[in-house]
């Protein structure tokens, strides 16, 4: 996001609806990738399994408290596996990486837009402890990182610091051109089990080619990959550990 948002209207919609792109993982299965015991490799920087789980158990617990605050709700968010919140902090933390990166490459920092969604998460967070918050934020927010890295990019290579629509959106243009040359001699790998996939600094949902489904729940798992949330009934068939909420 480069241009302030409109105010998330409760908590818990807004946690729900930035992971609403993740991936939810229907089977399990041992990682077949290159890279044992990582994650993410993004250019120099591994980020570990232990990484993506603990931020995602923090993650869980900032939206199990969002939505103990909105029971009031006529509509409350209901329980969704965690596997579709781990999904979304590997890309999250992934994303991060790569703006970093990008941003030290370039020695700039993230264009203003970034501090914006900073704020209005820190706002919608300001009850949650700062572990929980930070979790949050460096995954919830690492779109808005890499893209005001990539306009900080554009802006530095083009002379033009220019704050219209039409400015920005051609900074940013730059600034992704930027980043793949940048990825021309700079390897991004995300762990199959993540179902993710990163094309010149996009990150695109995939099938996990590397592990098959061995029962019928997971079968249904496997089949709504992609969709923005599991249906309820396919959440209440798992085990509690592993559902959030």
């Amino acid at each position: 996001m480069i241009r302030p948002a409109r105010r998330r209207e409760a908590k818990v919609r807004a946690l729900v609806g930035l992971a609403g792109a993740a991936l939810l993982l229907g089977g399990c299965g041992s990682s077949l990738g290159i890279h044992p015991g990582s994650a993410a490799v993004v250019g120099s920087e591994n980020l570990s399994m232990s990484k993506i789980d603990d931020t995602t158990t923090l993650y869980c617990k900032a939206f199990v408290a969002s939505q103990q605050t909105q029971q009031t709700q006529q509509n409350p968010s209901g329980p969704l596996p965690m596997g579709f919140f781990r999904s979304y902090v590997a890309a999250g933390l992934a994303k991060r990486a790569l703006g970093e990166q990008l941003a030290a490459a370039y020695d700039v920092q993230p264009a203003s837009g970034y501090q914006q969604q900073v704020s209005q998460l820190e706002q919608a967070l300001s009850s949650a402890p700062a572990d929980q918050r930070s979790a949050v934020i460096d995954v919830a927010a690492s779109d808005a990182y890499l893209q005001n890295v990539q306009v900080a990019i554009g802006q530095k290579l083009t002379g033009s610091f220019g704050q219209t629509d039409a400015q920005i959106k051609a900074a940013l243009q730059r600034g992704q051109v930027a980043t793949k040359d940048w990825l021309a001699d700079h390897k991004v790998y995300l762990d199959p089990v993540f179902g993710r996939s990163v094309d010149g600094g996009t990150f695109s949902t995939v099938s996990n080619q590397t592990s098959y489904p061995l029962s019928a729940l997971a079968s249904q798992g496997a089949q709504i990959n992609g969709q923005q949330a599991p249906p309820s009934s396919y959440t209440a068939q798992l085990p509690a550990a592993q559902v959030c909420g």
